[in-house]
């Protein structure tokens, strides 16, 4: 009896998959990608088919469960009756499991009862459509925000107490309708009460000026948000700790803490870098974080690279909203040594920046500069007072690979020869970069231009530095950092009054952190005086999103050139 009943067990042991390592298949038929993705969510199968030890009993009874699973991964996008077929195929020790879905009808809205309850009522304030109406599809993801975005709106206009007394979805299945039926209580308005800030190392006066809202205004929690992001990313404060103490609420009031902590009053940093226009750059920055109790702090920084060395420091002094306002005073010193042209200069300048409204942010500066250049045959001195606006424009969203984003920068400077300078000339210059991506983040498209026009006598009137060049990493590739422009009777680039330059790529996501590029750019810097045309190049690139920004490696061929050849870019450094 025994040696029967040891063979009838080995006899089974294949069957139960004990000891042995199996593999699963899943497929899905019948659906869009989209929802496909949510319905392997829900999918026991598909989230243990990895698992070691897997066994064979184990992947029936998951697949047993898939239906059903199947079922609930819908009903939340209006499906409450598909029609599902499974089946479990086996070969050996392998497995495939398929199942067909037909989505069947979607289930309407046949009523929606909103209301809105409470002191918030009436108030002007609180102004909001739900958007599902009768006879809508029963979308409940929809459903679902919309419920937070009126709860957050409510509490963001000082109710910080509302709440859903209501919140039903009924699903009728012999009629096949729906109906939802939701009242949001908002509870009394709430206000700021006392605002107290704990430290003893700046001014009062000054931390004030950080505050946007005072004892009285409608309570927001937006409104502390803001105010802890601003006084962290000022760099006074190690420790940011915002406290609403409800348990000391009065009447309407509720009384807010700030708690604050030091940062080091000096920051040391080094850091290295490269790019093909430069070379290897190496960058050594002092930063003193406090002077005095009123948020002054100083910055300064030595870069060394092959063709672009910089001395500087600047001196800020924070205004009205110090988070967004500030008075500058700098000084500089830099030598810059490319293939076209050589400048030693002395820059000091003033800069008053102002934030202004959507993102935009506006520079009035005051520059003098002293620079000894060479450029063609020319070595010539020149000294500019230079007043200069500027207006600068970024948006990014917060994708780890920016998904939607632009900048934009536009400058107008001049100088004139009766104002402690040896030039006349008025200067604009704009430069624009545009990121959009699409197919489900698998696709970017990435368009940049810049343009620049000066009103001169002569060319000649114009150091290097106010010259414009093409050519590089972020101008036309293919060519080395400012190779091209007008040349002079011996051939040799001395830089134009006028520049025009545009670059389109376009990025596929390969894996991971990785991608690939193809790209096409054009342009040139210009001079009614001398002769040159629109360079133009194409290649194709690398792309690592790597932790300290994306890191670029383009392979660029010259378009309608004797020698097109093939140069090689690397850059590292924001995208924006």
């Amino acid at each position: 009896m025994r040696p029967l009943l040891l063979i009838l067990f080995w006899l089974l042991l294949p069957a139960y998959g004990y000891g042995l390592e199996i593999e699963i298949e899943i497929e899905i038929e019948g659906w869009d990608r989209g929802l496909e993705a949510n319905i392997r969510s829900f999918l026991s199968i598909e989230q243990e088919k990895a698992r070691k030890g897997l066994t064979a009993s184990r992947l029936r009874f998951l697949h047993a469960r898939a239906e059903k699973e199947i079922r609930n991964a819908l009903r939340p996008f209006g499906y409450f009756k598909p029609r599902i077929n499974a089946q479990l195929q086996q070969n050996g020790q392998k497995f495939r499991a398929i199942y067909q879905v037909e989505p069947g009808p979607l289930i309407r809205l046949r009523q929606v009862e909103f209301q809105i309850l409470g002191e918030g009522k009436d108030d002007p304030l609180i102004e909001y459509d739900f958007p599902l109406m009768e006879g809508d599809i029963l979308d409940q993801v929809s459903y679902e925000q919309a419920k937070q975005n009126l709860l957050s709106q409510v509490v963001e206009q000082g109710y910080i107490d509302a709440r859903y007394s209501v919140h039903q979805v009924r699903v009728d299945m012999d009629q096949y309708q729906a109906s939802i039926m939701l009242q949001l209580d908002t509870g009394k308005p709430y206000r700021f009460g006392e605002i107290r800030v704990t430290q003893d190392f700046m001014n009062p006066e000054f931390l004030a000026r950080y505050l946007d809202f005072k004892p009285g205004d409608p309570f927001s929690h937006e409104k502390l948000l803001t105010l802890q992001s601003n006084l962290i990313n000022s760099e006074y404060f190690s420790q940011v700790d915002v406290l609403t103490l409800r348990e000391q609420t009065a009447g309407d009031q509720v009384p807010v803490e700030v708690v604050l902590s030091p940062s080091k009053r000096t920051r040391y940093r080094i850091g290295l870098g490269y790019s093909t226009d430069t070379g290897p750059r190496i960058t050594l920055d002092w930063h003193r974080r406090r002077i005095g109790q009123n948020g002054h702090r100083m910055l300064t920084e030595l870069r060394l690279s092959q063709k672009q060395s910089t001395l500087k420091s600047e001196y800020v002094i924070p205004l009205e909203r110090p988070s967004k306002d500030s008075l500058s005073y700098g000084a500089s010193l830099e030598n810059i040594e490319t293939d076209t042209h050589s400048s030693d200069i002395i820059l000091l300048n003033i800069t008053r920046t102002k934030a202004l409204d959507n993102h935009w942010r506006r520079t009035l500066g005051l520059d003098y500069s002293y620079e000894r250049f060479l450029v063609g045959d020319q070595e010539d001195l020149s000294f500019i007072l230079a007043p200069n606006v500027m207006w600068s424009h970024i948006k990014a969203d917060e994708q780890k690979i920016i998904q939607r984003g632009h900048r934009l920068d536009f400058r107008i400077e001049g100088a004139a020869d009766q104002l402690l300078s040896n030039t006349n000339y008025l200067q604009a210059s704009s430069n624009g970069k545009l990121i959009h991506g699409f197919g489900g983040g698998d696709w970017r498209l990435l368009a940049r231009t810049q343009l620049g026009t000066t009103l001169a006598d002569e060319l000649q009137d114009l150091p290097a530095s106010k010259r414009f060049f093409a050519g590089g990493d972020n101008s036309v590739r293919g060519y080395a950092f400012d190779e091209l422009g007008p040349k002079d009777e011996d051939g040799e680039v001395i830089g134009g009054r006028y520049l025009a330059v545009a670059s389109v790529e376009l990025e596929r996501h390969i894996s991971g952190n990785w991608g690939a590029a193809l790209f096409y750019d054009a342009g040139n810097a210009f001079d009614p005086e001398y002769v040159s045309g629109i360079e133009s190049s194409a290649g194709i690139g690398v792309r690592w999103h790597s932790m300290v920004g994306p890191v670029r490696f383009d392979l660029a061929f010259r378009i309608n050139a004797d020698d097109p050849g093939g140069r090689l870019h690397v850059v590292v450094g924001p995208e924006l």
